[in-house]
């Protein structure tokens, strides 16, 4: 076990980015007829949409995306969205979605009647979604918010509202290729807090380009002010083909990124707010992001799109995907959608040693040995020998009762632990990655 080596990485406060899948989409291998008979879905479902469309490329992001071109490209992007739904009809019907989240890209970007029709397409199937689903959510940027579109969303359903600020910093802001600055940002929120969006969830960036310390701590004391059901802090992490992975300026130290995190903990706290994960603060009651949890406890998710991801209990897939090239991938999803064939292009079958690593990454913050040996028939401590007490001396997590918590410091490595559970394969396939 690697864990000997993680004192020395945290010692030096080595930062990891945000481990948010196991395994990753490194290992996946090209499949050409990849058949929904090959996997296996739990009876309750989360259900994910990706629309590749921004306005603007930001200077950070690897994800699938695309300047959106218009309506003629969206409509059509639609259709075939809903061939590729009507594809997993069987799979579908029978079960319990309990939660669907429009991501991208910029899915606001849609206007109400394209997001009308996809989730009429998805009723279609299941009638029951709008009463099964507990979160229905929607990612935007500051400029496409609009009131008279968001209340036709609200309308379809639309209960939660993920909001990507990244930073209240004008200078920031425009380093990293964006056009949310602050009056755009506070207007989105004004418009949103009037149409009484149950769940406003804001996202904060820590080590973007020109950031410092006290740069964040102003934008965290701007978010307070604002008092969103649900704040998200995610630590930038350098993605091959990106901008700013090119040029690499003017970037945080990692040390100052874990001050960062300490700082977000100790304004949010005292705000009233209460840590639901490693890096997400939420008033009780009121926020969340359930499709993370649920998938964490180890319910499927569906992705439909181009780019698009699914979990299913036995094999993770990808629909096509070309991070250098999206148009092609997305010409390749219509190519394939047009030929009445699923465009998964890429999969990883997982086996037991997969899983049990993919257990104990997804519950890190909180892992009962117990559960852990009832589930795969083992020890923890026979597979992991003396990686807990490794946690304990580093004051990074405490045991009470067979369940082992992170600490506040360990919540603040938590990624960097994560890390250590990867396999071989996993962790050879990253380095590669990261190495372009």
């Amino acid at each position: 076990m690697k864990s000997i080596k993680l004192a020395e990485k945290v010692n030096r406060f080595e930062f990891h980015p945000e481990v948010y899948v196991y395994p990753t989409p490194r290992v996946y291998k090209k499949v050409d007829d990849f058949s929904l008979k090959k996997a296996k879905f739990s009876r309750e479902l989360n259900l994910y949409i990706h629309i590749p469309f921004c306005k603007q490329i930001c200077s950070y992001c690897g994800y699938l995306k695309i300047v959106d071109q218009g309506e003629l490209l969206r409509k059509k992007y639609v259709d075939f969205l809903l061939k590729e739904i009507d594809m997993y009809r069987d799979v579908l019907k029978n079960r319990i979605i309990k939660t669907l989240h429009f991501g991208g890209g910029t899915p606001s970007l849609l206007s109400s009647s394209e997001l009308g029709r996809i989730i009429s397409a998805l009723l279609n199937i299941n009638p029951a979604i709008l009463n099964t689903a507990d979160e229905i959510s929607i990612e935007a940027t500051p400029s496409s918010v609009e009131y008279e579109k968001f209340r036709e969303f609200m309308r379809l359903g639309i209960n939660r509202v993920s909001l990507g600020l990244q930073t209240f910093d004008n200078s920031e802001v425009k380093l990293c290729g964006r056009n949310n600055f602050s009056d755009v940002s506070i207007n989105a929120i004004k418009t949103l807090r009037k149409l009484k969006v149950p769940n406003l969830v804001l996202d904060l960036m820590i080590g973007i380009e020109g950031q410092t310390v006290e740069s964040f701590e102003r934008s965290v004391k701007a978010v307070l002010e604002l008092k969103p059901e649900t704040v998200e802090l995610y630590a930038l992490g350098l993605m091959p083909n990106t901008h700013l992975q090119a040029r690499k300026k003017n970037l945080m130290s990692a040390p100052n990124i874990y001050r960062c995190y300490d700082l977000g903990r100790k304004l949010f706290l005292d705000a009233g707010y209460i840590q639901d994960c490693h890096n997400r603060y939420v008033i009780p009651e009121k926020g969340s992001f359930l499709q993370e949890d649920y998938v964490f406890s180890g319910m499927s998710l569906i992705g439909f799109g181009a780019g698009a991801r699914t979990y299913a209990e036995n094999v993770h897939y990808r629909n096509s995907c070309n991070s250098q090239n999206c148009k092609k991938a997305i010409t390749e999803y219509f190519d394939s959608l047009s030929l009445g064939i699923l465009p998964v292009k890429s999969c990883f079958f997982l086996n037991q040693e997969e899983k049990l690593r993919q257990y104990v990454i997804y519950n890190i913050e909180s892992f009962d040995k117990k559960d852990f040996q009832r589930r795969f028939d083992i020890c923890f401590e026979d597979i992991f020998l003396g990686f807990h007490d490794v946690l304990y001396n580093l004051g990074l997590a405490e045991e009470k009762s067979g369940v082992v918590c992170l600490t506040s410091r360990g919540l603040d490595f938590r990624d960097l632990i994560a890390n250590q559970f990867f396999s071989n394969k996993v962790l050879l396939a990253e380095k590669e990655y990261r190495l372009g």
